[in-house]
């Protein structure tokens, strides 16, 4: 049987494009409805009915995985099976026979990683920002900046004089200056 598994973590590929990728290959398709890395039911549900012979689609690896522990755990569940498991945007097949170099095998951790970081942080952030906090570095007071301005036009002061009393620092000041 060939199973495909998607859930929304939207690095690459949106939920919708999943499907469509999926469903190119897939007789039967698991779709969890949230990205948390808990409470994976639908994969949970999918891994319990693979059997010998099985091949699972999936579009990258962090789809699949939360973290090398647990995609190392998948991998061996899936040779065990002597099932295969298929990433479509890599092109990569992953079974029982295939084997890699240990510079393919750095490669592939490595990007896993990097996409498992990026997904933890776009999910922080938009949960930091769903609670009303404020992402990025601080604005600077227009007030600040004007005073800064002035007080760089009066020629009366050094940079430094501005950048205590105004708390402006020379590349904020001149960045405002060119403008």
């Amino acid at each position: 049987m060939k199973y495909g598994y998607a859930r929304p973590v939207e690095l690459s590929d949106s939920m919708e494009e999943q499907e469509q990728k999926l469903a190119k290959h897939a007789d039967q398709l698991y779709l969890e409805n949230h990205n948390n890395n808990k409470r994976r039911t639908q994969l949970d549900a999918l891994l319990s009915v693979m059997e010998t012979g099985d091949v699972l689609y999936v579009t990258d690896l962090f789809i699949l995985a939360d973290s090398t522990k647990q995609l190392v755990d998948l991998v061996n569940a899936a040779v065990d099976k002597q099932a295969t498991i298929i990433i479509l945007n890599k092109a990569l097949t992953i079974d029982s026979e295939t084997s890699f170099t240990f510079h393919q095998s750095l490669n592939l951790i490595s990007d896993f990683q990097s996409d498992i970081v990026k997904f933890r942080t776009r999910l922080g952030m938009t949960e930091a920002s769903s609670k009303g906090k404020q992402i990025g570095r601080p604005k600077r007071s227009d007030e600040n900046i004007k005073k800064a301005i002035e007080m760089y036009m009066s020629k009366k002061y050094t940079l430094d004089e501005i950048k205590k009393e105004t708390n402006i620092s020379r590349a904020t000041l001149y960045r405002h200056l060119d403008l």
